[in-house]
């Protein structure tokens, strides 16, 4: 049933504004409509807030026939709700009147192909997943993932169609049997999602003409078959006209149907003068691994080789001991030795000789082979590696461009900055990374940074600031998301959680500020007071959540009340083949990356005075009060003193029991559980045997915290 009372008062906002819009200019026109949207919704008139919002982009985005629209709209609604009724317009999937197609730049648009191609393959393996609910809550993050790409480009369509599909899909959190109706309205739209991106007019057009079938007498819009239209020859087309450099990622040539099944490679678009081939990237994966697996081998051959070093070195040995034997013995006589006897400890002495140049030949060759093994796997991953690999300056730009477009819809002054954007990054993984960074960008436009005149009576520029920046680090990369906005209401969180029922009135009053900022990624929390297609659901953090932790990483988030906020994202890298230091400690073999290694110093050497024990580092103890490098003099061991991770910081010095050495190894990911549970970067398999290997920054961020005062 409808308030009475709030359509008055709703109805009392749009003739004020409205009044603004006819006699004010562009700027007041902005400010009419972004105020009208938020009243809407609040008024619980949610289509009405949608159609605000999209004119106002409209508007924003300089559409010279926006103004006069907007004026219609509000005229309409003001008619519609003096009479009684709420705006009226059609239910989803049949589009509204104003929804129109909104051009994308050349450049934005071949990419965003090619990323939302990824993404329905994506759909298309959650349709066939075993576990519906499993499968529902996939698709939902993977449609949720689709509107804020669209959005990210103002594809107006596509987010309006996602937008729904979202909030159907989002039903199958229930049940099995919610899941499995979620899965089938997924299903019945499949093949409709392509046409949203390559063919927008004749996506559009479909709809409408279901909602034309269901006004005659359809028990509801039937969506369109999964095999491909043919698009007519004036609709526009979002394909690009050739596919971009991406790799490993799919061909933006083309979205594909259901009913066109990918292949294991397929040809892309060639030039005159260089071809190129589409490689899925599961393939490059196998072919990493198998390189990984031959740095195994290569370790193998290199050990035989040293072995039989060892086996001609004894052999040798033992030739010696046969001479000396016989040179006790003497020569032949008749009361002495049979001749025979030394004549055969001459031949086997002899073939011992023989058997100990052989075994130092193979010893040799086998060096050869695993020095030449060594030097083209290296080569093979390095190639490979660069086919995957771009700059975080790719993945910031294309956050910069929707954070653009976010400042304008919610009408705010923003300033962006951009720190490390040469760092090096897996391209699968800026692809996945894509996602969370977008989100919390979004995030820190619509509920950090603040309106124009509060930032100005709180004292701050006028318009805000959202920082991007990258960090290389030995175990990965960290990336941070950070805003001078207002921060977190840590008060608000609180009294939200608990009415929510989200924690306990005890654990609130008990929890300190990250325990409730980590609230903030629990599915269905938000601080926002009402909801639009933005934001407000409490939907886009937990998902940025679940994206890191699929690549093995965590997010962070601080905040500094009347400041901003800072969300820090640390990712794993891609893991292959490195060149470690083999130490010792507490009984422990580990590996330390050769390229932090600045020197390795004697224990007792006055270099190596201060240096923190290993084996206290790991267990998280302070060393005792003594020296603990005249102790570790005492037993014999080494300082290991590592690179500065900045130009202003000591280089750290690590003591260790005994040092081993130097190998090329092949480094595999482990789980966060295990990086977090100790400085590792990775893990190492030797034979039978597993070994970690130490993240070097997080290792002297340990020691500079043991050595504070």
């Amino acid at each position: 049933m409808r308030d009475t009372e709030i359509a008055r008062l709703l109805l009392q906002e749009l003739e004020r504004h409205g009044d603004a819009l006819e006699a004010g200019g562009l700027p007041e026109a902005k400010r009419a409509l972004h105020a009208l949207k938020g009243s809407a919704a609040l008024a619980g008139e949610p289509v009405l807030a949608s159609a605000l919002g999209r004119v106002e982009r409209r508007l924003s985005a300089g559409d010279p026939g926006a103004l006069g629209d907007a004026r219609a709209l509000v005229a309409a609604a003001r008619v519609s709700l003096a009479a009684g009724h709420g705006f009226a317009t059609p239910a989803w999937p049949v589009p509204p009147a104003d929804l129109e197609i909104t051009a994308i730049a050349p450049a934005a648009s071949a990419i965003y192909v090619a990323e939302m191609q990824d993404r329905l393959e994506r759909i298309d393996a959650a349709l066939t997943a075993g576990d519906e609910r499993q499968a529902a809550a996939a698709a939902f993050r993977e449609v949720h993932a689709l509107k804020g790409a669209a959005l990210a480009v103002s594809d107006e369509v596509t987010a309006w169609f996602t937008h729904g599909l979202e909030e159907r899909l989002r039903e199958g959190e229930r049940s099995e049997t919610a899941a499995r109706r979620a899965l089938e309205e997924l299903a019945r739209w499949r093949g409709l999602l392509p046409e949203l991106v390559i063919d927008p007019a004749r996506a559009l057009e479909t709809l409408r003409a279901a909602g034309r079938s269901t006004r005659r007498g359809s028990a509801s819009p039937r969506a369109p078959s999964s095999a491909p239209p043919r698009a007519p020859s004036s609709a526009p087309s979002r394909a690009p006209s050739s596919a971009p450099s991406r790799a490993p990622s799919s061909d933006a040539g083309a979205l594909r149907k259901p009913s066109e099944p990918p292949s294991e490679t397929e040809p892309a678009r060639s030039t005159a003068d260089e071809a190129t081939l589409r490689v899925p990237t599961a393939a490059l994966d196998r072919l990493l691994e198998r390189i990984r697996q031959l740095g195994q081998a290569r370790a193998g051959i290199a050990e035989g080789a040293a072995e039989a070093q060892a086996i001609s070195a004894r052999a040798r040995q033992l030739r010696g001991d046969l001479a000396e034997a016989l040179r006790l013995i003497g020569p032949p006589r008749p009361w002495g030795a049979p001749a025979a006897a030394i004549s055969r400890i001459e031949s086997a002495a002899e073939q011992i000789t023989g058997l100990a140049d052989e075994l130092e030949r193979s010893s040799g060759e086998l060096r050869d082979i695993a020095e030449e093994m060594r030097h083209e796997a290296t080569a093979a991953h390095g190639e490979l590696l660069a086919t995957r690999t771009t700059k975080v300056g790719w993945l910031f730009d294309r956050v910069a461009a929707a954070i653009a477009a976010q400042a304008r819809r919610e009408d705010r002054a923003v300033r962006l900055l951009v720190a490390g954007a040469e760092a090096p990054i897996d391209r699968r993984v800026a692809e996945v990374l894509f996602d969370p960074v977008l989100q919390l960008a979004r995030n820190a436009v619509t509920h950090g940074i603040e309106p124009a005149a509060e930032r100005l009576l709180r004292g701050k520029p006028s318009a805000g600031t959202i920082h991007l920046s990258a960090e290389p680090r030995s175990g990965g990369l960290r990336v941070r998301v950070q805003d001078d906005g207002a921060g977190v209401d840590i008060a608000g969180v609180r009294s939200r959680a608990v009415a929510a029922g989200t924690i306990s009135p005890a654990m609130a009053r008990a929890a300190d500020d990250a325990t409730l900022l980590a609230l903030l990624f629990v599915p269905g929390f938000t601080t926002r007071e009402r909801a639009d297609l933005l934001a407000g659901r409490g939907v886009g953090l937990d998902l940025a959540l679940e994206a890191v932790r699929r690549l093995g990483g965590t997010i962070r988030l601080a905040s500094r009340p009347g400041m901003g906020l800072t969300a820090t994202l640390d990712i794993p890298f891609e893991r292959g083949l490195v060149t470690v230091l083999w130490v010792g400690a507490a009984g422990t073999t580990l590996g330390v990356p050769v390229q932090h290694v600045r020197r390795v110093i004697l224990a007792r050497d006055a270099g190596a005075r201060g240096a923190v024990p290993l084996a206290a580092c790991l267990r998280g103890e302070r060393p005792p009060p003594a020296d603990p490098a005249a102790e570790a003099a005492a037993r014999g061991g080494f300082a290991i003193e590592l690179d500065p991770r900045r130009k202003d910081e000591r280089p750290s010095l690590i003591g260790v029991d005994c040092l081993g050495a130097i190998e090329e190894v092949a480094l595999r990911g482990v789980s966060p559980i295990v990086s977090t549970a100790g400085p590792y970067a990775g893990a190492i398999v030797r034979g039978d045997e597993l070994r970690l290997c130490l993240d070097a920054d997080a290792l002297a961020e340990l020691v500079g915290a043991m050595s504070a005062p």
